[in-house]
């Protein structure tokens, strides 16, 4: 039985080895000169600017996801530029409300943009419909997470002065706590002293 264990490990033992051994040796990759590559690069098209438009393709909703990149460097550039327009278009409307959603705009307007975008994205086609509620829920979330902390420095506050106000008249309870025992000790010293003067 001994012997018939023991060739079991060693058979065993034998394919651990042949499977940790690998497949033959591959060829190394060729190594190209950076000369080559920086060529390579040279020779490749740039890419065009693609303006931003009302429409789902791949390119203008790139272009819409650069512009909304673009808001956490440039935001005053952007606003001083949209707020020049008289009568802007759609595409302009669109981006002057991506822009007003921006977490430093105080709370009621972006309240009031959240609602207004929430209109538009029914109106965009469903590319960028989607990738504009990407934004929306953003913002949602942001506004339910500033209004519990509203809420909460409220109640936070009330606890507070209940907290001063109980603490208050924990003193004046104390203060006739105190006042209590001092009679109480007057009032047992006038005993004692009564019945030391009556034995």
């Amino acid at each position: 039985m001994r012997v018939l264990l023991i060739l079991l490990l060693f058979t065993l033992s034998g394919c651990q080895l042949l499977s940790q051994q690998g497949p033959a040796s591959q060829p190394e990759p060729e190594f190209v000169p950076a000369e080559d590559t920086a060529s390579a690069e040279e020779s490749l098209p740039l890419p065009e600017e693609v303006p931003l438009s009302l429409s789902d393709d791949p390119a203008t909703l790139q272009a819409w996801v650069k512009y909304r990149a673009s808001l956490l460097d440039n935001r005053a550039l952007w606003r001083e530029s949209l707020t020049e327009l008289a009568e802007p278009d759609p595409v302009q409307m669109l981006q002057r409300i991506i822009l007003q959603l921006h977490p430093d705009t105080p709370y009621l307007t972006r309240l009031r943009v959240q609602m207004q975008l929430a209109e538009q994205i029914a109106e965009l086609p469903p590319g960028l419909a989607a990738l504009i509620s990407w934004d929306l829920t953003f913002n949602q979330k942001l506004l339910e997470t500033e209004s519990a902390v509203s809420a909460l420095t409220r109640l936070n506050a009330q606890q507070h002065d209940n907290i001063d106000r109980l603490q208050k008249t924990n003193k004046d309870l104390q203060k006739k706590i105190d006042a209590l025992t001092q009679i109480e000790a007057q009032l047992n010293q006038s005993i004692n002293e009564g019945n030391n003067g009556q034995r």
